[in-house]
């Protein structure tokens, strides 16, 4: 299944808007990836992607209960663990799938998971 041209159009309003250096996973997850579909590329992405937020994850303060199986800190830790190993699975395929729209919403939703993380990060060490 591909994208629709205003898919296509708004993921790169959003790309223009954030400027030359964005930080966060879009700084690694280039629109030419989406474009091109090849699951080879998009796999390491991922799992770049998450090994960003792992660093993200890992640097947060999480009280001992929200380690417990179902809270927040062990969700965290464990949907990032399941993430980059579907990052190595997409990897392994074969079949590309350009401008599939799914990407593009994935994409978005990283930048934004990252954005908040670093965000945090920032807050915890005065804004450095």
């Amino acid at each position: 299944m591909s994208t629709s041209p205003e898919i296509e159009k708004l993921f790169s309003k959003y790309m223009e808007t954030i400027g030359e250096n964005p930080g966060g996973f879009i700084g690694f997850f280039k629109p030419e990836h989406l474009e091109k579909g090849d699951p080879k590329t998009l796999g390491r992405t991922i799992q770049i992607g998450a090994e960003d937020l792992e660093t993200s994850i890992n640097y947060m303060d999480f009280e001992p209960w929200e380690l417990e199986p179902g809270k927040n800190g062990a969700r965290l830790k464990e949907a990032v663990k399941i993430y980059r190993e579907m990052g190595k699975e997409i990897e392994k395929m074969t079949e590309k799938e350009p401008k599939e729209y799914h990407l593009y919403l994935i994409a978005i939703l990283l930048d934004m998971l990252s954005s908040l993380l670093h965000h945090i990060e920032n807050e915890d060490v005065g804004g450095e």
